[in-house]
């Protein structure tokens, strides 16, 4: 029961972001998200920026210091080929002021290959996950039935536009919709609150929620009468839970509108989700003693070749690191030793800056 109220709450969040609003007019909503959720194959570029904004004068610890002086305004970038649910490869780099970690990451049914700094061997992994398949199909089957009902009862936030737009992805000429939305840390915990009112509300939704439910887990045994109470007792405790934001000025600081999740989103005539444009940002309370002053999170994304036949590309070496390897090294050593100790910018940091492996041969 809970599991299946986190999943309301979280995707209700997430088409929040990703959709606006129950009735966009140009696009149906409902129908782009299941078109998200149906592809199974596809390349993607994309870029990550974090930003952490900090007092140093109030960082008393020397190593959380050097730590954020480390890995602060870092950029991952990365071209990501999925050939399909169970078979995927990364090629990117860790962009720091130190300079660049590229890396490498292969995922089949069989194991995980990855190498970190043009590492000489690449550590190999058993995947021993034979359950991740079937539970991503039944979060799927049941993301599709219920996502009509939670696009229903969505609320909007406040700043939602769609407009039509020309674009470029990977040299291809794009026509298609942009959607611009945000949401600002005062108005989430209302959103949150008027979709779980709404679906607590909705007979249709109820039935579907519980049909979906014990259809996908037979042994859940839901039923309306349970979950509308569960509901119910949720929305009530969510009521409250506002009012006491309301009226904190610590929690008003969080939940206050310089604090937002803004994106913008180039959708295509057949509904696929082409580029995105996403930032977080989360000014911290200033009765914290962290340092921390603030988090600037901007990604940026473009995806291209869905369901199209896609190759995902494997790392082959003469040898590699297993897991029994690495669980027996407990200096790092035989790890360091994959690494170019003249020009591995991976090397420099654990070595000499973070002190995390101690390399005896120096």
């Amino acid at each position: 029961m809970r599991k299946i109220k986190r999943v309301l709450a979280g995707a209700g969040v997430t088409f929040m972001l990703l959709t606006g609003c129950s009735s966009g007019g140009a696009i149906d909503f409902a129908q782009y998200a299941n078109k998200q959720m149906e592809i199974k194959s596809m390349e993607s570029q994309g870029t990550t920026a974090i930003n952490l904004k900090y007092d140093s004068s109030k960082i008393k610890d020397k190593e959380e210091l050097k730590f954020l002086q480390l890995f602060n305004d870092v950029k991952i970038s990365a071209h990501i080929i999925s050939e399909n649910k169970d078979t995927v490869s990364i090629d990117g780099k860790i962009i720091l002021r130190k300079g660049d970690i590229p890396f490498k990451l292969f995922i089949n049914q069989k194991e995980m290959i990855i190498q970190l700094d043009n590492a000489s061997k690449p550590i190999r992994l058993a995947n021993q996950d034979d359950s991740s398949s079937a539970n991503q199909e039944n979060y799927l089957t049941m993301m599709k039935e219920l996502t009509p009902y939670i696009i229903k009862n969505l609320p909007n936030p406040s700043r939602f536009e769609i407009t039509s737009k020309q674009d470029k992805v990977q040299g291809e000429n794009i026509d298609g919709k942009n959607v611009h939305v945000q949401i600002n840390g005062d108005e989430i915990p209302s959103l949150i609150l008027n979709l779980m009112d709404g679906i607590s509300k909705d007979k249709e939704a109820i039935e579907a929620i519980v049909r979906t439910v014990n259809n996908v887990d037979a042994t859940a045994k839901m039923t309306t009468e349970t979950f509308k109470n569960e509901l119910n007792t949720m929305v009530r405790t969510l009521k409250e839970q506002v009012s006491t934001i309301q009226q904190d000025k610590t929690l008003q600081q969080v939940f206050n509108k310089n604090n937002y999740v803004k994106a913008d989103i180039l959708i295509d005539n057949q509904l696929y989700e082409r580029k995105s444009d996403v930032t977080l940002h989360f000014a911290f309370p200033t009765s914290n003693d962290s340092g921390i002053q603030s988090l600037h999170i901007q990604s940026t994304t473009e995806k291209w070749n869905m369901n199209q036949p896609v190759k995902a590309q494997p790392i082959s070496a003469t040898h590699y690191l297993d897991e029994k390897q690495l669980s027996d090294d407990t200096t790092g050593k035989l790890f360091l030793e994959t690494l170019d100790k003249q020009h591995s910018v991976l090397y420099d940091i654990l070595v000499n800056d973070m002190k995390v492996y101690t390399d005896k041969t120096k």
